[in-house]
């Protein structure tokens, strides 16, 4: 399931263009049962995370919407970074 996410997940990552020199890291853990967590993290820091489910649309829905947390994060820290240099 991890792999078939961080695919999902790379595509719509790209499809961003995020320009960035921070590290995006995508984690998988094991649960209950055969159940995964995945964690999308960006320099250690945990952005994003949820229990994943063997099914397609899920995965596709996931990544859509990490990637879009992803984005919201670096547009934050670009507006941080504006307001910090006009002072």
């Amino acid at each position: 399931m991890g792999n078939d996410f961080y695919d999902y997940f790379y595509s719509e990552y790209s499809k961003l263009k995020i320009k960035s020199h921070k590290i995006v890291t995508v984690r998988e853990e094991l649960t209950f049962g055969r159940t995964t967590k995945i964690m999308i993290d960006v320099d250690g820091e945990t952005i994003d995370e949820f229990i994943s489910r063997p099914d397609e649309d899920f995965l596709k829905y996931m990544a859509e919407s990490s990637s879009a947390k992803i984005f919201k994060y670096f547009k934050n820290i670009e507006r941080q970074n504006k307001l910090i240099t006009q002072y």
